[in-house]
């Protein structure tokens, strides 16, 4: 048997018939040192491997993964996996590439530690969807906020492969959807960070933004083309539940990503205040109008006119925190209120007869007051789609 460690690669030649890692760790952990993301194994020069001989693929394969890093294995003839395959620790967690080449170019994909930049504030962006849109939204949001931008691709492996397998075509594509989307953000001359994130599922992205120490991220639920990846709208409902951070998920973008709202509404529900401060940042510049309505539910077994003179109160102070706050980022901010019998579905007609063309609906972290109306309005947006819809919940 012949060991050789070169690089990022370790060789070996000859017969495997017994366990051989602990000849091996030494310059495992070597190759580490300088490519703390992973290493290769190639078994190319292999003539032979007994199932004893592959328990070596299973110690590599735990040692590698307990320094945080990946192991690739190439050069297995089809017999010698399917040996490998007898052994439990092989059979589940080793990831074959199908060259050198194809290795490599996965391990360099990987980082340990989220790369970020020295902005006080940090948005995460991940390339699902309509990926364009939700880059616009985010840019628009960063504005005034010593703000970065990172970009990740979420890469879904299958329960079947272990989580470090490489995925050459999908791997491929999403750096070029990256270099794709790091352009856009360029021209906005905000500093911009990229990354590779191989998750179960599209919900992986609240612990790449934790590690990243995130501030928020504008999520795109839209379905994007037949190859493109993208996130089912019950994953992200359960993203924005659990993340700590800001989630604002867009659905319903115009066919041109970059074209700005003219007409946006708002219900006075939840963190409205907090609506109508992304909505006329969405709009700072330009000649958008921002409506907020506050809904006066009256029940059918009283007139729709009926005396409200809480609500009634309530609605000109939202009137006028609205308009103070549009005043700041010099925005036209119209204020209303309107009397309804269901104050989700009433909102939804609505939106659906005077001609907005995006609704942002806001909720808090915490469950009380109308928070379950907001919460209703925000899914039934989504699924209606009366115009482009932005549900956003505020970070804890």
């Amino acid at each position: 048997m012949i060991i050789e460690a070169r690089d990022d690669t370790i060789t070996l030649r000859g017969e495997v018939k017994s366990n051989i890692w602990p000849a091996i760790q030494a310059a495992a952990a070597l190759l580490l040192e300088n490519h703390p993301t992973g290493i290769i194994l190639d078994g190319s020069g292999l003539t032979k491997i007994t199932a004893k001989g592959a328990e070596t693929l299973a110690d590599a394969s735990e040692f590698i993964a307990a320094q945080n890093a990946r192991i690739m294995v190439v050069g297995l003839t089809d017999e010698m996996l399917r040996i490998g395959n007898t052994v439990p620790g092989v059979r589940s967690q080793l990831p074959i590439a199908a060259t050198v080449e194809e290795a490599r170019s996965s391990l360099e994909l990987g980082e340990l530690t989220p790369q970020r930049g020295k902005a006080r504030v940090a948005a995460v962006v991940p390339i699902l969807g309509n990926w364009r849109r939700a880059i616009y939204f985010a840019d628009k949001l960063a504005i005034g906020e010593h703000c970065e931008v990172h970009l990740v691709d979420l890469i879904r492996v299958p329960r079947t492969l272990p989580i470090g397998s490489p995925l050459h075509e999908r791997e491929t594509a999403g750096q070029a959807r990256l270099e794709q989307a790091r352009g856009l953000v360029r021209k906005t001359r905000l500093d911009c960070y990229t990354h590779v994130e191989r998750v179960r599922s599209e919900t992986g992205l609240e612990e790449f933004a934790q590690r990243l120490n995130a501030d928020f991220s504008v999520v795109s639920i839209d379905r994007a083309g037949k190859d493109e990846p993208c996130m089912e709208e019950a994953e992200a409902l359960s993203l924005q539940e659990a993340a700590p951070f800001e989630v604002s998920i867009i659905k319903g973008a115009p066919s041109e990503p970059v074209r700005p709202p003219a007409n946006i509404v708002i219900p006075a529900m939840g963190a409205w205040d907090h609506a109508v401060e992304h909505a006329c940042k969405l709009v700072a510049g330009g000649d958008a109008e921002v409506t907020v309505i506050y809904v006066i539910a009256i029940p059918r077994t009283e007139p729709l006119d009926a005396s409200r003179p809480d609500a009634e109160a309530a609605a000109s102070d939202c009137a006028k925190e609205a308009l103070r706050i549009g005043k700041r980022y010099g925005v036209k901010v119209n204020s209303t209120s309107e009397r309804v019998r269901d104050p989700v579905l009433g909102f939804l007609r609505i939106v659906q007869t005077r001609g907005f063309d995006l609704a942002v609906v806001g909720v808090k972290r915490e469950t009380s007051g109308d928070y379950h109306i907001a919460h209703a309005t925000a899914v039934m947006l989504l699924d209606e789609l009366p115009c482009e819809t932005i549900f956003l919940r505020t970070a804890g």
